[in-house]
């Protein structure tokens, strides 16, 4: 089979993407990308790099993965995060449009996205801000996209055991390798604090021991995200940073998916994609955060009916399938390559 040089692609050449990531059972970020991706194309084929990296330790498993690809002749190269070794990448790029979804932030951003995202053909990143950066340093198509939930593993989960339920829950880490006077380490800490001293709250998915709280499970998967969401009055969202526009982390896709009620840290035009008190709710500082607590512990009607909408919109606005169909139209992938649903 010919080489696909990306220049002279032309439709009919267009059969199959190879999508690159890691399988991460805590998360499941990206094998639920690939499902959605599975349901859009006729053929996709999922390069799961560390596992090359584990199981051909006695070879250049980057030739292993190289030979796969070439093989496959893709119209399209989806990398999750940065999920290829650069070397190779600059190798593939030169042949196939490549694209890479990062669904992260980086302040500053470091030379490594930036030499990733200089490489591919598509940056797909989460946030508003930092996509002109990217470009002022070289980056070709630099363009945001949120992250989302899975359409089947992030739904409600009743259950009445004990261990799930609280006032107030958190999901996720401390931010240790963010510490610094007034940043998002110590205010994120400085808030938690507050709210344990005044209500029933558990934290879920990190080494909390060392800041004077008990993580009854340091590894959350998605049954029991959904679980927590539904026996917490509140599930708390405190991201790290709270001047990137439009930022925030999968943890709101994924708990207005599980049908948690959600309050959520303030980010620049937050508002131009949910609305306050229908979907979610949201908090600029640690007072109005406490007094926001206060008084939806208070209105639990008000709250489930929240939670709800919050279910209906992340479900009908922002599933992996959507977040898919935007990265293609982003990209121009001819449409008769993901008609199949």
């Amino acid at each position: 089979m010919p080489l696909n040089k990306k220049k002279d692609v032309i439709k009919e050449e267009i059969s199959s993407v190879v999508f690159c990531g890691k399988s991460n059972k805590k998360t499941g970020n990206s094998p639920f990308m690939f499902k959605a991706l599975q349901r859009k194309i006729k053929k996709a084929i999922y390069i799961n790099t560390p596992r090359y990296r584990r199981l051909f330790f006695w070879t250049d498993y980057e030739k292993v993965i190289e030979k796969k690809i070439l093989k496959a002749n893709p119209g399209l190269i989806l990398i999750y995060s940065l999920g290829i070794p650069i070397r190779l990448l600059k190798k593939l790029s030169k042949r196939y449009k490549t694209a890479i979804y990062y669904p992260d932030c980086r302040i500053p951003i470091n030379e490594e996205i930036i030499t990733y995202a200089r490489e591919v053909d598509y940056f797909f990143i989460n946030n508003k801000t930092q996509p002109e950066e990217l470009k002022n340093k070289g980056a070709k198509n630099p363009i945001f996209c949120m992250q989302g939930c899975d359409r089947d593993a992030h739904r409600i989960v009743p259950t009445r055991r004990k261990k799930w339920a609280s006032e107030v829950a958190f999901i996720g880490g401390p931010h240790e390798r963010l510490i610094g006077i007034g940043g998002p380490h110590e205010r994120r800490i400085e808030l938690f604090r507050k709210i344990d001293q005044k209500y029933y709250f558990k934290t879920w998915g990190g080494d909390w021991n060392p800041y004077g709280f008990t993580c009854l499970k340091k590894n959350i998967y998605p049954k029991e995200y959904a679980k927590i969401c539904f026996a917490s009055s509140i599930i708390m969202g405190n991201d790290m940073w709270w001047d990137i526009e439009c930022y925030f982390s999968n943890r709101t896709w994924i708990t207005l998916g599980c049908g948690g009620f959600l309050l959520t840290s303030y980010v620049p035009n937050l508002e131009t994609i949910f609305k306050k008190g229908v979907h979610l709710e949201w908090y600029r500082d640690n007072e109005e955060c406490l007094d926001l607590i206060e008084y939806y512990l208070k209105h639990g009607r008000e709250r489930r009916r929240i939670a709800l909408s919050g279910y209906e919109f992340a479900h009908a606005n922002r599933t992996y399938d959507i977040v898919i169909d935007e990265i293609l139209s982003k990209i121009k992938i001819p449409f008769r390559l993901y008609d199949n649903q």
